[in-house]
């Protein structure tokens, strides 16, 4: 009987292996912050999302967004949630880590400035973006409904090209992704 010896596997296909591995890892800690949460999350195959469903109007979703540098590539973990089938007036609010340490309009409306202070006014918004430790938050709304966008500071993937390293991943603390879960949904639903 003769062996056959399976062809060696390509570089590409060998890299796509190994971000999926760091992709499934990175997102192991905010699915079970849904499972925690009572969320029955599915997750794509290949670990680039998990997407739950919260009664009959909200979608949350945990994925990646990456951003590319000229020696490498940082993969960031991104939560996404959307309300949808509510009829609300226009406001973009963005809320940004270290800068002034409060939600901001970023359109000129009534409505947002309104919607902004009611933010910064919550005494359990602050404590909770703490917990979450975010770089970037964004809140939008309009007649399609709201839609909110959290970016932790942990939950990254980094890889430099020049020299060729191995991916660097920062993992989710089940206390962080459990404060980023609670104040997603909290932030669509209020």
């Amino acid at each position: 009987m003769r062996s056959e010896r399976l062809a060696p596997l390509s570089l590409r296909h060998r890299a796509s292996l190994l971000y999926e591995g760091r992709r499934s890892a990175v997102l192991e800690e905010p699915v079970d912050a849904m499972h925690r949460a009572g969320l029955h999350p599915v997750t794509d195959p290949r670990s680039r999302h998990a997407r739950s469903r919260i009664g009959h109007d909200v979608v949350v979703e945990v994925g990646f967004a990456s951003s590319f540098r000229i020696f490498g590539a940082l993969i960031d973990t991104l939560w996404t949630g959307k309300r949808e089938g509510v009829r609300l007036p226009p406001a973009v609010i963005g809320y940004r880590f270290g800068r002034s340490g409060r939600f901001v309009a970023k359109i000129r409306s009534e409505r947002a400035g309104v919607v902004a202070e009611a933010l910064n006014a919550d005494p359990d918004l602050r404590p909770l973006l703490a917990r979450a430790e975010l770089k970037d938050l964004h809140l939008a709304q309009g007649p399609q409904g709201r839609s909110v966008q959290l970016q932790p500071l942990a939950g990254t993937i980094t890889a430099l090209y020049f020299p060729p390293l191995p991916p660097y991943t920062v993992l989710i603390r089940p206390d962080e992704a459990d404060a980023q879960l609670v104040l997603l949904t909290r932030l669509l639903t209020a």
